[in-house]
């Protein structure tokens, strides 16, 4: 209940900041102006392709999968056999060379317009795709991802791996209707990847904070472009996590900027969140009001070097 209270507290704030004008503040004797958004910060300056993930085994993982997102729809018909095996995990089962013989001879029955099972029709079916296509490193993915059937969670492996057996179908078969479900599983990857890089970002954070907003940036670009609204965004995360000196008039512009970026369906990072909240505590209209019970969670959780992802938000 207090998180919802607190929550309906920092919308209405929102809401109040942005329907008057930006020269509303709480602690600066500045006269308002434009906020410098260029620094002559090293961590900011530096381009983003300084940016040198880490290389552990899960930043890996999640560079693999950006490579396949960077496929075309025809670029999935050019692949190599060996290409094809990279994106089998270890527990892939493969289809022996004497299973697919099989399959290129099996005498294929007619049903008849006869409703047949997907588990007695699917042999014929993976039959007539070897018999009409041939022995294509694309038809024995196709036919190797349907046999083990995978289900639940979809992980970035499952999602990559999910947005290669689209690809095949396309390729096979490349109609209006498989070319758009083929974007709409790129684009599950893509809000997978985000999702993963940001967990492993927020764990980067803990560790080491400039190479957290080195991260960022590089991430923000990626979302959003090589974009000026991006700098706005990533100084203002830099001087709340490295503890530096913020003004109303750098509150302002993040507020103005998050309100730009973000809605219900293009959602902002955790600590993008974070850092609205302690932008509207630091721009809030009755100087006495104390940060909301949200805030100071957040604010404990980094005091204590607690990931954001592991706040218990169950623990009053």
């Amino acid at each position: 209940m207090r998180y919802s209270i607190t929550l309906f507290i920092s919308v209405f704030y929102l809401a109040c900041l942005f329907s008057m004008p930006f020269f509303v503040g709480c602690g600066d004797a500045e006269d308002p102006e434009e906020p410098n958004i260029r620094t002559s910060n090293i961590l900011l300056d530096a381009p983003a392709e300084q940016w040198l993930q880490p290389t552990d085994e899960a930043w890996e993982k999640l560079k693999d999968a950006e490579q396949w997102l960077q496929l075309t729809d025809e670029d999935w018909g050019k692949l190599k056999d060996e290409d094809w095996e990279r994106l089998k995990d270890e527990d892939w089962i493969r289809l022996t060379d004497a299973e697919v013989e099989e399959l290129m001879n099996l005498e294929i029955p007619r049903w008849n317009g006869e409703h047949v099972a997907w588990e007695k029709a699917m042999k014929p079916s993976h039959a007539r795709l070897f018999q009409k296509f041939g022995d294509l490193p694309q038809v024995r993915y196709r036919v190797e991802f349907q046999r083990m059937a995978r289900g639940g969670i979809v992980t970035l492996e499952f999602a990559k791996q999910r947005l290669a057996y689209w690809a095949t179908t396309y390729f096979l078969g490349p109609t209006a209707d498989h070319q758009r479900t083929l974007g709409e599983t790129r684009d599950q990857l893509r809000r997978i990847a985000q999702r993963e890089e940001l967990r492993l970002l927020e764990k980067l954070r803990i560790e080491d904070s400039e190479a957290w907003v080195k991260g960022m940036r590089a991430f923000l670009i990626k979302k959003h472009g090589n974009i000026p609204e991006n700098d706005v965004i990533i100084e203002f995360l830099r001087k709340l996590e490295l503890e530096l000196p913020r003004t109303d008039a750098d509150c302002h512009a993040y507020l103005e900027v998050y309100r730009t970026l973000y809605d219900h369906i293009n959602t902002a990072s955790t600590y993008e969140f974070y850092a609205l909240l302690e932008a509207l505590h630091q721009v809030r209209l009755f100087v006495a009001d104390p940060p909301s019970p949200r805030v100071e969670k957040y604010r404990e959780a980094r005091a204590e070097g607690i990931s954001f992802d592991d706040i218990d938000w169950d623990d009053d």
